[in-house]
Order: C-alpha cells, then sequence, then structure tokens
C-alpha cells in the first residue's frame, strides 16, 4: 500500500499570527500515521503570507478528507486550500 501527497495552502486567521506556530498547530492535530514532509512560505501582500504543506498521508478511503478536516481546525489557521493530491508508492519495483 502506498501513501498520498497531499498539498495545502494555509491562510493564518490573523495577518500577525507566527507562521511556524500555525505549522506545529497543524502537526499536532494530524494523525499518527499522517506527517508534514515539506513546508513552504509564499509572501502574498501586505505582510500577509501562506504556508504550502505537503501532508503525507496513508491511501485509503477517507484520508484525503481528514487532512483536509484536521488542517482546517487546527488553531490560527484562517482558511484552506487544497492544491493537489498525488500517490507516492512505498515500495521500489524489483530488479
Amino acid at each position: 500500500m502506498g501513501s498520498y501527497v497531499i498539498r495545502v495552502k494555509v491562510l493564518p486567521a490573523d495577518v500577525n499570527d507566527d507562521l511556524e506556530k500555525i505549522v506545529e498547530s497543524v502537526r499536532a492535530k494530524l494523525l499518527k500515521d499522517m506527517h508534514i514532509r515539506g513546508k513552504k512560505i509564499e509572501p502574498i501582500a501586505f505582510g500577509l503570507s501562506a504556508i504550502i504543506l505537503d501532508i503525507v498521508a496513508p491511501e485509503e478511503e477517507g484520508s484525503i478528507e481528514d487532512v483536509e478536516r484536521l488542517v482546517s481546525t487546527a488553531p490560527m489557521v484562517g482558511q484552506i486550500e487544497m492544491m493537489g493530491v498525488s500517490r507516492m508508492s512505498s515500495k521500489l519495483p524489483p530488479q
């Protein structure tokens, strides 16, 4: 069984919120079989920045919706946008 890599754009609830604290609040909300693979800060305008997160989740029914629900309910998260989902194989093909 493989995993999904789910890319999510997270906007803070307030322009003055610490972006690292938002990432940690999202990390704390994720289930034990999910983790943040990568992050990027994307400036938008007037001091507002978005956080782009790549979250790894198991490839099973409902896991994409779970990630969306968990990220959107994390403290200090104002708005999220699901940017994309990719399938990641956990096994290498035989040689």
